[in-house]
């Protein structure tokens, strides 16, 4: 399967959580900018940092997870760009692939996943990429789940869409 990247924006991602950028050049706040979820009393807050390698050339994905209970947010700190690759959960559970999605986020754009939307593991482009996380955990297999995909899914770019660091 073959998917082409297009720039992230707000109404785009919509369908998959939410995009948290600024709107403008002067000062900003917005608050509630992002849907927050879980509904386990037992999970608690998980803020994680991470460092992901570059990827240069062609983006080949070949699992995803997703997260049944929280939401997920990462946030770009070193103002990388950064793919994004999501698609709905279908009733049983499974990845609706029909319904996959490719963006390309910039340094400046977080984004937060919805409960159940399933996602390619984080992928920093033209540079590495240092993001924070945050997701509600228990401790338990229901945290994350991760699937092999049978067939891979490559990833067209084309030139970043002026996207590089």
């Amino acid at each position: 399967m073959n998917i082409e990247a297009r720039p992230l924006t707000r109404d785009g991602f919509n369908p998959f959580g939410d995009v948290l950028m600024g709107l403008g050049n002067g000062p900003e706040r917005h608050e509630f900018a992002a849907r927050f979820q879980n509904p386990r009393e037992d999970a608690r807050p998980n803020l994680t940092f991470m460092r992901v390698p570059v990827e240069y050339g062609a983006i080949v994905i070949r699992t995803l997870e997703r997260h049944p209970y929280s939401n997920q947010v990462f946030v770009p700190l070193s103002g990388t760009s950064h793919l994004v690759v999501v698609c709905p959960s279908m009733p049983g559970g499974e990845p609706d692939l029909g319904g996959l999605s490719a963006f390309i986020a910039t340094g400046s754009q977080a984004v937060n996943y919805g409960a159940d939307v399933w996602h390619a593991p984080r992928t920093a482009l033209g540079a590495p990429g240092e993001f924070v996380m945050f997701r509600w955990d228990n401790g338990s297999d229901s945290d994350t789940e991760v699937i092999a995909l049978e067939s891979a899914i490559a990833v067209t770019r084309g030139d970043d869409h002026g996207l590089r660091r």
